[in-house]
């Protein structure tokens, strides 16, 4: 989340058949069982049911373990079923988080670490030619070696939004894209096989320049194991800058160039809100947000960044702002009957709760 101006997983299909040979034995066949079927909301009309192995989740900031654990349960206590992803910040003045990503494993989600890349008492100075350069080599081989030794599952969003102009390590394509590849190599050496690597950029390039194009960050499809995006509606009354913007608004353009970018990769949605609009304008962009969404193949996972910053100057980004928009947020990402349908899916191969 910045001041912005502002998985993939592959779709699967199991069917078993078992039969006679030659009519000698009587045939049998199994399958699947069927998926959940749409349902129909007398305010939204017809709210389809996920696709196999899609997942959603939260923002819940972590400030340490002592206290996270009746945070995450006091911001999630009102959705209808617990989130799958949990996604917080780190900077380089500390090392993996374990015990944040222990309690979000509690909780039954796979952690998102979003890896920031300065320290959070000097937000001005970058540190992306030391990473580069292999100054941090050791921070980062003792960080891979701590998550390894986690062992379950996790993502790692290194350096977000690289092609913004908010933060210290924005719009330097070159020297990021050697920085990634020298501490994911570290992370390989180190065997952490159980970090799967998001590169995710901002929804929209500032500045808008060619030399600033999404596309000039890509480290390589060998690189990267999920892609993300991060975008937000920030409302009318944000700023002169901003308007009220449906998510196919927000969302489409970046979508369509990660989809040619790297056709094989999963997507995940790695930071998403609205602000509060008008009267029942937010729980309708909720639904039309889930409906695009589920439209997407590609797009394997979504987590909504849920926090209050109007002390910051932002909106209030919360699911549960107002009741309409919790009522619509649990009738379609949390609905408990999609939770319970996925969670007896098997999984893919690419799946990232699922080790390599």
């Amino acid at each position: 989340m910045s001041c912005r101006l502002p998985s993939g997983a592959a779709l699967w299909i199991a069917l078993v058949l078992a039969g006679g040979i030659g009519g000698c034995v009587e045939s049998e066949s199994r399958s699947t069982p069927p998926g959940p079927a749409p349902v129909v909301d007398t305010v939204h009309g017809e709210i389809p049911p996920p696709r196999p192995g899609f997942r959603w989740g939260v923002y819940q900031i972590y400030t340490g373990a002592g206290r996270y654990r009746g945070r995450l349960s006091d911001a999630t206590g009102e959705l209808a079923s617990p989130p799958q992803l949990v996604m917080f910040y780190r900077d380089l003045g500390r090392g993996f988080p374990r015990s944040g990503c222990d309690i979000i494993r509690e909780a039954g989600a796979t952690p998102v670490v979003s890896l920031e890349l300065w320290r959070w008492g000097d937000r001005r100075q970058s540190y992306l030619a030391a990473i580069a350069d292999g100054t941090l080599d050791d921070y980062f081989r003792q960080w891979a070696t701590d998550a390894r030794d986690y062992a379950d599952p996790v993502f790692l969003r290194f350096g977000f939004e690289m092609n913004g102009d908010w933060f210290s390590w924005g719009n330097q394509p070159e020297l990021y894209i050697r920085a990634w590849k020298r501490v994911r190599h570290i992370f390989q050496e180190s065997g952490a096989k159980n970090v799967q690597w998001v590169w995710a950029p901002n929804n929209v390039s500032i500045p808008r320049t060619a030399e600033n194009a999404i596309e000039v960050y890509y480290p390589g499809k060998g690189e990267v194991d999920w892609l993300g995006v991060d975008g937000y509606n920030f409302g009318d009354h944000h700023d002169e800058w901003h308007h009220w913007e449906s998510f196919d608004a927000v969302f489409t353009p970046a979508l369509d160039c990660l989809e040619r970018l790297a056709p094989e990769k999963p997507i995940l949605i790695a930071e998403f809100a609205a602000a509060a609009g008008e009267s029942g304008q937010k729980a309708r962009w909720i639904v039309d947000a889930y409906r695009s969404i589920q439209a997407r193949p590609r797009v394997m996972g979504a987590i909504w960044f849920n926090l209050d910053k109007r002390r910051e100057g932002e909106p209030d980004w919360r699911i549960a702002s107002d009741p309409g928009s919790l009522e619509a947020f649990n009738l379609t990402f949390a609905s408990p009957a999609w939770h319970a349908a996925s969670a007896s899916q098997p999984r893919a191969a690419s799946d990232p709760n699922r080790a390599q």
